[in-house]
């Protein structure tokens, strides 16, 4: 007689994948993120919303572009155990090993604040969250089923419609609010080898940075509060603002030449 197993058999996932989502416009953007990425993780799936795909979402959802990211990330979360979302118009400058090694959280986040930005346009925050609190949507890696369709249905409520910012409040307000392990990347952690910087919070202190053992690092700033408070690596590169910009997206404008011809290398 066969026996009845006690228990449904574990599904075996796989370990990560990335996946970015670009229009014509930001296609030269998400080139450019692949191509830099492949420099460090070759092996890693790579997923791009575009062209027939895009279509197809945007047919069926007209604000898509505005909760594309729990969308798209359900797609992948059953199969695998990393769904790393970042956005197209980024440039990976270092190996992202400690968002895939480290694995007690449901949801890692990045900041949204930086000195620069918050010089030239209105401070993001809200319900309690002060804007150096506020996570971006740039950089999102999920690892829970349960928060990624939290996620994606909170998008879909009449309170979204109302949200400035879209998915990116929501996300904010489930990270805060909800009952989720939540990781910033940014918050360093030395004894687990984060030192590191991972998307906008790094954008006013380009003009420090120097190359350092093949990292764009940014050194302790001066002072009796020191920001950073001590040195800091870039591991990725977040151009962030709207299309109207005629300078998104040149690093030369940015950094230094040895960096510049560093940038140059990863993206070829």
């Amino acid at each position: 007689m066969n026996k009845i197993p006690l228990t449904e058999p574990v599904k075996t996932k796989k370990p990560a994948i990335i996946f970015s989502i670009a229009d014509e416009k930001n296609k030269p953007f998400a080139i450019n993120l692949e191509k830099s990425l492949r420099k460090f993780h070759p092996d890693i799936p790579f997923h791009l919303v575009e062209g027939e795909e895009l279509q197809a979402y945007l047919k069926a959802d007209s604000m898509f572009f505005y909760r594309a990211t729990p969308i798209v990330a359900e797609k992948f979360i059953n199969d695998y155990d990393l769904v790393l979302k970042i956005d197209a118009d980024s440039i990976i400058t270092g190996n992202l090993n400690y968002v895939f090694q480290t694995k007690d959280y449901d949801v890692g986040t990045v900041v949204n604040w930086n000195r620069k930005d918050a010089e030239e346009y209105p401070l993001v925050g809200g319900w309690g969250i002060l804007p150096i609190e506020y996570f971006n949507c740039g950089f999102v890696a999920m690892r829970s089923e349960k928060f990624v369709k939290h996620w994606k249905d909170v998008c879909q409520t009449p309170q979204f419609d109302r949200m400035q910012y879209k998915e990116q409040d929501l996300l904010n307000a489930l990270c805060y609010f909800g009952n989720y392990n939540v990781r910033c990347f940014d918050h360093l952690d030395p004894l687990a080898g984060n030192n590191s910087w991972w998307g906008l919070l790094g954008k006013g202190e380009y003009k420090d940075a120097i190359l350092k053992n093949k990292e764009i690092t940014i050194p302790k700033g001066k002072g009796d509060k020191p920001f950073p408070p001590k040195e800091v690596s870039i591991k990725v590169i977040h151009f962030a603002g709207g299309q109207n910009n005629p300078q998104k997206g040149n690093y030369r404008v940015m950094f230094n030449q040895e960096i510049i011809e560093y940038l140059d290398s990863l993206i070829k």
